[in-house]
């Protein structure tokens, strides 16, 4: 009679974990899809690097002179000019400047307010009059201002309103006009310019006969007064006089706002460039170097950046292409056989050109900024060496490898050597630099690697720099050289990690690498995928962390990736959250197994590989630990439900095939994974010997690998019998600790005395499932 195929168990719903992530999830698969198709695209990017390098590089001479020359030094050959160039002539200049300091005119300013203060101070007059002497608020005494004759007709006439309001109308009508001191001496002058205040309006005056002088003045007002006022003659005149002295001058030279304009005429006056032709010697061989010579060479410089023929520029396209060249068949070479990253040469391109563009901007940054600078900050030639080369070895050593990143740098630095004006100490600088980057990251297990790269980087550029501008022979005072040692420092320590720090994640997700600083941070056990697992499958939680620690002393064994192996453990059996009853590990008493065919068992136990690939890739888990999920179990045989449906089977139905209970694979890829499917079987079947002894773990170890070897698990792997006989020592090492046996403490004899409920175990390869 055959058994009841009893239903399968509803599958259950989705966590909001996985909910949450499933979208995310679909959007991460679209953009990996597209970014593979970019980062595949080899002859773009050969072609993005020849564009990059000759849009930098052409914007100067590089067949230029590069010696530095001193003054008082002999020329060491003939100095000749390459190209036509211009220089300034000082003399002509500045009698250029002189002239225009001359055409600006003598600037004279007019207040405007000066007749208002003096119709106040009449008012104020006429106020301490009428009191009586009464002290004015301001504490002047304007009748002390008052002649005699004058101060007699206010006092016989009362002070009169209508003799202030001639008074007032007279001097207010005669200073509406211009009045200045000495009007003899604008006679030399051909124009001024006049600036009205309060106010900015501004005049020029070549005729003078608006302005009258101070005397001038003073007459005319008298004439006005004795006009408007009907007294007798001698009043008359007395308060002409009175008038006269209330009149005072509202134009005056002014000398600050004169030279401030000739200064301003002469800084915008354009400087007289003499044109020096290709060919001209400009200092022959063995003559002292003068100022004005190395201002002249200086100038022959300046003139060839961004002039380059049609020669020059195809010599410059050719060089870009043959570089181009050589860096893609170094990467499609190294490829073959490397497999940490998929599309190196893109990686390549991407970190010498992104390097390129930073120091070209940086350069760009000084050039326009440090001129304004005090010594010895203004000298440009000094801030290439801020320039934090080295995070783009150490950013190439970590997402690929050290050798990688060497060939790297030597692309790097040829390069920033041509940038920097084709200088090869700078080239040499660059490159050890950059290869002290490499030494310092060669390995990453915690935080102060990244400080401690640094600081590598910024001492080894310090020294370097002081050490080739030495055997340069830089003519710079000692000043100038620590402060360029000081901003190869800087340019280390402090830019070199924050370029790394801030670079490195987007770099990890787009070349979808894996390195030890992701690893380090999905080691942590707060991960939302591990925390489910151990509320879940608590049992798979603590296997999975027994599995790490054997695989990890694995991978140590035969050199393998150890903290790859401990950190992909924490995940592998994720997919067991999804129904975590059906594993032994995690049963408390019954086993849902027994009310199941083998067949269906079968299908539960293998559907935990898809949902731990699904639920890893929503996590946006590496697809280098995704690929372990499959790859640990490969195409083993679920030996304890096969052996079950053979003993059910029923002979009209026909033979039971293996391949309806082998796990979906593939088989293990690498050696990690192929550590990972021992380290799991061993781990399983550990659990299962009596009194483990070590003689007893070392036959259970060989016997759970000579399995897995028989049944061709590891065919596709490059593991040998070598390094599965260390692989098998580290198990036993590490098993031999965790069963070790313990003394008896007295009265804690627990169990003793009763009899031993022996239950029957499954076998090693059960567990395992």
């Amino acid at each position: 009679m055959r058994d009841e195929v009893p239903q399968p168990p509803r599958p259950r719903p989705r966590s909001s974990f996985s909910r949450k992530l499933s979208f995310p999830s679909r959007v991460r698969s679209r953009v990996r899809e597209i970014g593979d198709r970019v980062l595949a695209a080899d002859l773009g990017w050969s072609a993005t690097f020849v564009v990059v390098v000759v849009a930098l590089l052409g914007s100067q001479r590089c067949a230029a002179p590069l010696e530095r020359y001193v003054v008082g030094e002999p020329a060491p050959h003939d100095i000749v000019a390459r190209y036509d160039f211009d220089v300034e002539d000082h003399a002509l200049t500045e009698e250029r400047r002189q002239q225009a300091r001359e055409a600006v005119p003598d600037v004279y300013v007019r207040d405007s307010d000066r007749e208002v203060r003096v119709a106040r101070e009449i008012a104020e007059l006429f106020a301490e009059g009428r009191a009586a002497g009464a002290v004015q608020p301001s504490g002047v005494d304007a009748l002390s201002r008052v002649p005699p004759d004058a101060l007699r007709v206010l006092e016989g006439r009362d002070w009169d309103p209508a003799i202030e309001e001639v008074l007032t109308t007279s001097v207010r009508r005669v200073m509406r006009g211009m009045i200045v001191g000495n009007k003899a001496l604008l006679q030399s002058e051909p124009a001024i310019e006049v600036l009205h205040v309060p106010g900015s309006r501004e005049e020029r005056l070549t005729d003078y006969g608006a302005i009258m002088d101070l005397d001038e003045a003073r007459d005319r007002v008298r004439r006005e007064v004795s006009r408007m006022l009907d007294l007798p003659g001698a009043e008359e005149v007395a308060l002409g006089r009175l008038a006269a002295v209330f009149v005072d001058t509202n134009l005056a030279y002014s000398p600050e706002q004169t030279r401030e304009r000739r200064d301003r005429a002469a800084q915008d006056a354009i400087p007289v460039m003499q044109r020096v032709a290709k060919g001209t010697v400009l200092v022959r061989d063995g003559e002292r170097i003068t100022a004005h010579d190395l201002e002249i060479i200086g100038a022959a410089r300046r003139g060839s950046v961004g002039r380059m023929g049609v020669g020059e520029f195809a010599g410059l396209v050719v060089t870009a292409v043959l570089l181009a060249f050589f860096l893609y068949r170094y990467a499609s070479y190294h490829q073959r056989d490397f497999k940490r990253i998929r599309h190196l040469h893109a990686l390549l391109v991407l970190s010498i050109c992104s390097m390129l563009l930073l120091a070209s901007g940086l350069l760009w940054v000084a050039r326009q900024v440090v001129d304004q600078l005090a010594p010895p900050f203004d000298l440009v030639e000094t801030y290439p060496y801020l320039v934090p080369l080295g995070a783009g070895s150490v950013l190439v050593a970590l997402l690929a490898n050290g050798r990688i990143a060497m060939v790297y740098s030597a692309f790097t630095a040829l390069l920033f050597g041509m940038l920097t004006g084709w200088d090869t100490y700078r080239l040499a600088w660059g490159l050890l630099v950059q290869f002290a980057g490499i030494y310092a990251i060669s390995t990453y297990r915690n935080r102060a690697a990244l400080l401690r790269a640094g600081l590598v980087i910024g001492g080894a550029g310090a020294v370097a720099c002081l050490a080739l501008e030495t055997l340069r022979g830089s003519p710079e005072p000692t000043s100038v050289l620590l402060y360029a040692s000081a901003l190869a420092f800087v340019g280390g320590a402090v830019g070199a990690g924050l370029l790394v720090s801030f670079s490195l994640p987007p770099l990890e997700t787009l070349f979808n690498v894996l390195t030890e600083i992701r690893l380090l941070e999905l080691s942590n056990v707060d991960h939302p995928l591990l925390s489910q697992l151990a509320v879940k499958a608590p049992g798979s939680y603590n296997h999975s962390l027994v599995v790490g620690t054997l695989a990890e002393e694995a991978a140590k064994a035969i050199g393998a990736n150890s903290l790859f192996c401990r950190v992909a453990a924490f995940y592998h059996d994720v997919g067991k959250m999804v129904k975590p009853e059906y594993f032994v590990e995690n049963q408390r008493g019954e086993n849902p197994h027994d009310r199941l065919s083998p067949s269906m068992s079968a299908l539960i136990i293998a559907s935990h590989v898809k949902d731990g690939i699904r639920m890893a890739r929503e996590a946006g888990l590496p697809e280098q630990i995704v690929d372990i999920i499959p790859q640990h179990h490969g195409t083993r045989l679920m030996t304890y439900f096969y052996e079950k449906a053979k003993k059910n089977a029923d002979p009209d139905l026909g033979e039971i095939k293996q391949e309806d209970f082998r796990y979906p694979g593939p088989k293990p890829q690498n050696r990690e994974a192929a550590i990972f499917m021992l380290s799991d079987a061993v781990e399983a079947a550990a659990r299962t010997v009596d009194d483990p002894t070590p003689n007893r773990l070392r036959e259970m170890i060989r016997k759970v690998t000579n399995a897995v070897v028989l049944d061709g698990q590891l065919e596709a792997c490059d593991l040998t019998f070598a390094d599965l006989d260390r692989i098998q020592a580290a198990f036993l090492r590490a098993l031999v600790s965790m069963y070790h046996h313990r003394v008896d403490y007295p009265g804690f004899d627990f169990g003793k005395g009763r009899p031993a409920a022996r239950t029957e175990r499954e076998p090693a390869a059960t567990r395992s499932e």
